[in-house]
């Protein structure tokens, strides 16, 4: 058992801590382009839309997007923030 919590805890610190706030991730990755509220700059508006429909579009479309090398849990976590903003 104590393995085992040793093993939880060493694995949930190897996790970026960033890969859990999207709004950090967003300011520090997205929010030049797309503006601090999301309402677009640069880039297209982004605020609102759906996690789905942002995870694609990282995941699939813009060279610039793929450069910021977002992990899978943090494109995730992007993803939520924006569709959370207003």
């Amino acid at each position: 058992m104590t393995r085992m919590l040793l093993a939880v805890a060493l694995a949930a610190a190897a996790v970026p801590s960033l890969a859990a706030d999207g709004a950090a991730l967003y300011a520090k990755a997205c929010a030049s382009c797309h503006g601090a509220n999301g309402k677009g700059g640069s880039a297209p508006a982004v605020a609102g839309k759906s996690a789905s429909f942002v995870t694609e579009v990282i995941d699939m479309h813009s060279p610039a997007m793929k450069l910021k090398k977002l992990s899978a849990p943090e494109v995730a976590a992007v993803a939520k923030h924006v569709a959370a903003m207003k």
